[in-house]
């Protein structure tokens, strides 16, 4: 039996595995075959390890010393896989990121403000900065707090995550890969259809709840069991990611099984809907309606990388989101938007200026965190 040293946290409305990249190998087959040993993968259940049988939960973050000058920790994520011997090391999770904050706050690193402190995140994954800040108390992180987000109960103190700099870090380019705000491709198995593509943090699609059948008074758990539905929102991914290069070849099915990108929303204008608890979201409490899915699966909440993403796509004028949104003030350049999700409703603060091309400032999203544990996972 084999052990490492390992924190559990929740970050955001997700939950992962801290590592510390010095206890584990070399990235390649052997680091893999660690990581899902301690999550007990592949198994539906992850009934022999930590990983908690739901991609919000199935989730790792190999954290280090910063090997960006201008950063005070490193960050890498890794999407562990549930069915197959496989972990996507290729995305980030915006989530964990406020996790990776903590975890950064907890190690005593970054710029002390007194009551709280500001660390740099180096997302490794891509590349990139977070901007972080992390409420102190008495030397310590805060974690008692009134901040509340959909898709986790009770509140806590609020750590901020600014995606600022991630504008196209998934392929590496633009924010609009394809130089469109909106355009229509033909998806097999659908035909033509409307869709918006992003490159904002993650690589995000965004289609008309109504074009691809989805029906916004039904629940999370309703809209999972409709086969056809998945279905046709993986035709639809599966068609943009050869769209712009990014899964291609005759492996494409597997790899999406894979790969959280790219993540698919399903926006409409605000209607009443039912969150995941029961509580009845009114039309008039936020901006824009919500769905996200990725690899087969209904996001339970939203992801933060998709808050990032859509925020920004709000801003870009043509976008089917901003379309759906409507007029939140975006044409002043800093704006908020509230998104209603199947956890209920998150905000997000962002700045794009598209006077000349399209210039991402700010897309900060307002989370919670807290260590859960601290100790030796063992695996075999």
């Amino acid at each position: 039996m084999r052990s490492i040293d390992a924190k559990i946290m929740r970050g955001g409305s997700s939950k992962g595995v801290f590592l510390d990249i010095r206890d584990l190998p070399e990235a390649g087959p052997e680091r893999d075959e660690v990581v899902l040993g301690v999550f007990g993968s592949p198994d539906r259940r992850q009934i022999d390890g930590l990983g908690g049988a739901d991609k919000l939960t199935s989730k790792v973050a190999v954290m280090g010393p910063p090997t960006r000058e201008d950063c005070d920790i490193d960050y890498l994520f890794g999407q562990v896989n549930t069915e197959l011997p496989r972990i996507d090391w290729s995305s980030n999770c915006g989530n964990i990121s406020s996790g990776a904050a903590l975890y950064g706050a907890l190690q005593g690193v970054g710029r002390d403000m007194g009551d709280h402190v500001i660390i740099n995140v180096h997302q490794v994954n891509t590349g990139r900065k977070l901007v972080t800040s992390v409420p102190m108390r008495n030397g310590s992180p805060a974690v008692e707090g009134d901040f509340a987000i959909g898709g986790v109960p009770g509140s806590g103190a609020r750590i901020d995550v600014d995606f600022g700099e991630f504008a196209g870090s998934a392929l590496g380019g633009e924010v609009l890969p394809t130089g469109n705000a909106c355009e229509t491709i033909d998806v097999p198995g659908i035909g033509n259809l409307d869709i918006s593509i992003v490159d904002m943090a993650n690589l995000h699609i965004f289609v008309r709840a109504s074009d691809i059948g989805l029906a916004t008074d039904l629940s999370i758990y309703d809209l999972q069991a409709d086969e056809a539905l998945v279905g046709r929102l993986e035709a639809v991914r599966k068609a943009v990611a050869a769209h712009v290069g990014f899964i291609t070849g005759p492996n494409a099915d597997e790899e999406l099984k894979v790969s959280m990108n790219p993540l698919i929303f399903a926006v409409a204008s605000p209607c009443d809907y039912m969150s995941n608890d029961g509580s009845l979201i009114k039309a008039s409490e936020y901006d824009l309606f919500s769905r996200s899915l990725s690899r087969f699966e209904f996001s339970k909440a939203y992801p933060g990388s998709g808050a990032a993403g859509t925020s920004v796509a709000a801003g870009i004028p043509g976008n089917l989101a901003a379309d759906a949104a409507g007029d939140i003030g975006q044409s002043k350049g800093v704006f908020g938007i509230r998104v209603g999700h199947p956890g209920g409703v998150l905000e997000v603060a962002a700045e794009v200026d598209t006077s000349d091309g399209i210039t991402v400032s700010k897309a900060l999203i307002g989370r919670t965190a807290r260590l859960l544990m601290d100790g030796k996972a063992y695996f075999k």
